[in-house]
């Protein structure tokens, strides 16, 4: 009989162990308020990890310290979300990285997983408004979710960020410009098809396209033809409220340096706060 109850005892200790944490993680998660900050959310590119903006959010918060914490939402492959990290009930434009674990998907699918992401975090800190940053690919997922996902209800998208996205593929010969040109020698399908999207934008979105030239020659940042990451003012420039760019230049502006590089650092700190 005692044996007995010494077990029954234990099992009620583990049971009020592992019920208290729930609750005490749940308070935890109600007590974060988001509607009175920015949040900072990111999107790495194809074959992107959580390391791929690590250093990039470490140098920013401690550089310009108008960011507190950081948390990681991991995007299952069946679609489930893994939170990793905590945010204080005195978060303060936190970092709030989307990580894809099929890292390879398609842009739309990508897309979607931001939109579910979006939406669990308004559901979770009552987020209201938030700026966004995405390299490579990403930066094509969040332009997709913005035209054809975001709807209403959905928190207001205030600021983007595309870093070395290439909105016109990659064939150089598609991307034959010049820095000042309002066009290139040829549109791909998804180019147009991101053009007549355009339309539902947020009328009120500012956008900032950053582009890297490694050899300083209006070619290519290694991967990404400088003509296609700046085909963003074609989607862009007429259909928000504010869009401006800038070319990195030189041996950092290399494609997978670019979210590496302390200026693309300052110009994206300066844009987003």
């Amino acid at each position: 009989m005692w044996r007995k109850l010494v077990l029954f005892g234990g099992a009620l200790f583990l049971a009020v162990a592992v019920f208290g944490s729930i609750k005490a993680y749940s308070a935890r998660v109600s007590d974060v308020d988001l509607s009175n900050t920015t949040p900072i959310v990111l999107v790495h590119g194809t074959h992107g990890t959580a390391n791929s903006f690590n250093d990039m959010i470490s140098r920013i918060t401690s550089t310009y310290g108008k960011s507190t914490d950081k948390i990681i939402v991991v995007v299952k492959k069946d679609g489930t979300l893994e939170y990793q990290g905590t945010l204080s009930s005195k978060s303060k434009n936190p970092f709030i990285q989307i990580v894809f674990e099929n890292n390879d998907a398609p842009i739309a699918k990508e897309a979607e997983w931001v939109n579910a992401v979006i939406k669990d975090i308004q559901k979770k800190y009552n987020m209201t408004q938030y700026s966004a940053i995405g390299h490579s690919n990403g930066g094509l997922a969040l332009t997709t979710y913005a035209e054809e996902l975001a709807d209403d209800s959905a928190p207001t998208m205030e600021k983007l960020v595309v870093i070395g996205t290439p909105f016109n593929d990659l064939d150089a010969d598609d991307n034959v410009t010049t820095t000042d040109s309002s066009g290139v020698a040829s549109q791909t399908a998804e180019l147009k098809k991101y053009i007549a999207e355009s339309k539902n934008l947020d009328a009120k979105l500012q956008v900032l396209s950053i582009a890297g030239d490694l050899d300083s020659d209006g070619v290519s940042d290694g991967v990404v033809p400088v003509g296609s990451a700046l085909s963003s003012r074609l989607i862009f420039d007429d259909t928000v409220a504010t869009y401006s760019e800038q070319v990195v230049t030189g041996e950092n502006a290399q494609h997978s340096d670019l979210h590496e590089n302390t200026t693309v650092d300052a110009i994206v700190a300066a844009f987003i706060y």
